[in-house]
């Protein structure tokens, strides 16, 4: 029974030790040879002779030296002796156009070779070659075309199963879909709140700002071009995130801090990119320029330029600036960490690895829009104590009528309104009677509360188009837009029945005189309120408690 378990042991770690692993061709012996190969029947010579002197070795096949301007270069591999089943080489990418050999034919083509051997860039995909189970031990040629800064293969170059190469990258692609899709749904809700007040510019900047993250994560996902793959518009795109970036990182720096840098250096960064931008799109559409140039020479500004002035104005203002300003800061600083460590996997000082560069980013604008939410809850704060200052400027503090001030608003309105339209409005003044006599006979305490209780009934009992408000001390007016004097003679008339009707507790019963008029042709503010004065004078002198009126 032991010997029977021992073997079946065996056998076991026999057949995972035979099934051969992923293959990292990038660790295999490369070497490379400029120029272009000539043809024979549309066969490469190159891939056919037995001449090894021409070839010379490489660590990795891309940008072998003494390049001399040239433009073609071809690589090759020895291919392991033993490949995985269904076996499929996986390149991250390759600049720009290439053709793939074995056995002196040609496998697998990215972009179209002239008679020149020369061609137009494509864009930058990932690529999937299918190679032919009996091609152990072969080599494999590579015809590249290139007249970029980089000529060769870039990031990974592995052989494994189709199913085992979709499950990696399914593992990079979940993640990348996930910030994606939550990037572009938060872009949506900046852009709307933008587009439904047009208050903030910082809300469509970080709109923007979300929407090119998440373009830029859902291009860069490589199972979605299995579906959808149109490398140049995926390329144009990309293109647009990474330059339209920086732009506005400086932008919004520009907008949501008060700060004034020398020269206004700031604003000067995000105009230029706004200018880059536009200048790149349009000189590679219209073919002065391609899109890969149009990189190389954004790549030298914002690493000598643009990075190192952000980045001076970034530690600064987070030493210098409030709690807001360090979180925002705080959050370019750390998009500066990661600008300056891709480009470092540029320049090839640091090894290239696919790390999750997209979810530093999205915490990065996270942090922004905490930020930028944080300060519209505060500029929502600071616009309702205003609306509430504005109120209390309106506002008498005891009757919480309209006051003097705002009385004298809303007639010169009303004028306004009768010269263009000839409508006509009506005042009412009223004066409470022996007022004086209260504040004398029961304190001042009582009287405010009279006149608190006298407001209430005045408010209470006109129209929501009346406007009442306190005139001073015991005066109270009433202005009644579109009201002819009879129907204002009607509601004093009603309000004078309401007050001396009413108990007042301890001060019992009072009464009010009523003096009406309203606004006539040629007349003005001045002499109507004089006629009112005129007629609720006449209304004390005739024993109070009256309603008296002009036409």
């Amino acid at each position: 029974m032991l010997k029977l378990f021992t073997l079946l042991i065996f056998l076991i770690s026999f057949l995972f030790a035979s099934e051969p692993k992923t293959i990292n061709l990038s660790n295999e012996k490369w070497e490379y040879r400029w120029g272009d190969s000539p043809f024979s029947n549309n066969t490469p010579l190159w891939a056919l002779e037995d001449d090894n002197t021409q070839w010379k070795e490489i660590l990795f096949p891309s940008n072998p030296p003494n390049r001399d301007e040239q433009t073609n270069v071809w690589y090759r591999v020895k291919l392991p002796d033993i490949l995985p089943d269904d076996p499929n080489l996986y390149i991250f990418s390759i600049d720009f156009i290439f053709e793939t050999y074995l056995d002196g034919k040609k496998i697998y083509q990215f972009g179209t070779f002239d008679e020149k051997g020369k061609g137009k860039f494509e864009g930058w995909p990932w690529h999937l070659i299918s190679l032919d189970s009996n091609s152990a031990g072969k080599y494999l040629y590579f015809r590249i075309y290139s007249d970029y800064t980089d000529i060769g293969l870039w990031g990974e170059v592995l052989i494994d199963s189709k199913g085992n190469i979709y499950e990696r990258l399914l593992n990079y692609d979940i993640p990348k879909i996930i910030v994606g899709s939550i990037s572009i749904f938060v872009s949506i809700l900046f852009l709307l709140a933008f587009i439904s007040k047009f208050r903030s510019k910082e809300l469509s900047i970080l709109g923007l700002l979300f929407l090119s993250q998440g373009l830029n994560v859902f291009c860069s996902v490589k199972i979605i071009t299995l579906y959808f793959s149109f490398p140049l518009l995926n390329q144009y795109i990309l293109a647009f995130s990474f330059f339209f970036f920086p732009l506005g990182i400086a932008y919004f720096i520009d907008k949501s801090i008060a700060f004034k840098s020398p020269f206004n250096i700031i604003k000067r960064v995000w105009q230029f990119h706004l200018i880059y931008l536009v200048v790149a799109f349009l000189g590679s559409i219209l073919g002065i320029l391609t899109l890969p140039l149009a990189y190389e020479y954004f790549d030298i500004v914002y690493n000598f330029i643009t990075l190192p002035i952000l980045t001076i104005f970034i530690i600064y203002l987070f030493f210098k600036g409030d709690r807001q300003t360090k979180i925002i800061t705080f959050s370019f600083f750390l998009i500066s960490l990661y600008w300056l460590y891709s480009s470092l996997i540029a320049y090839g000082v640091v090894s290239w690895e696919e790390y999750p560069s997209d979810i530093v980013v999205f915490i990065c604008l996270l942090l922004l829009a905490y930020s930028i939410q944080d300060r519209l809850n505060y500029t929502k704060e600071l616009e309702e104590a205003k609306e509430e200052l504005l109120k209390l400027s309106k506002i008498d503090h005891l009757t919480k009528l309209n006051n003097r001030k705002e009385i004298d608003t809303v007639l010169n309105f009303n004028e306004s309104i009768f010269l263009r339209y000839k409508d006509a409005f009506s005042i009412i003044l009223i004066d409470l009677d022996d007022f004086k006599l209260v504040n004398d006979t029961y304190g001042h305490l009582e009287g405010d509360k009279l006149l608190i209780e006298i407001a209430s009934i005045l408010t209470k009992f006109t129209r929501q188009t009346d406007v009442v408000g306190r005139w001073g001390g015991e005066e109270f007016i009433i202005i009644c837009p579109k009201t002819k004097v009879e129907d204002a003679v009607k509601l004093a008339q009603n309000l004078r029945d309401k007050i001396s009707n009413l108990d007042f507790g301890i001060i019992g019963k009072k009464t009010a005189s009523f003096g009406v008029t309203g606004f006539k042709e040629n007349d003005s503010i001045t002499e109507l309120l004089s006629r009112a004065d005129d007629t609720l004078y006449s209304a004390k002198s005739k024993g109070k408690n009256r309603v008296e009126y002009v036409v």
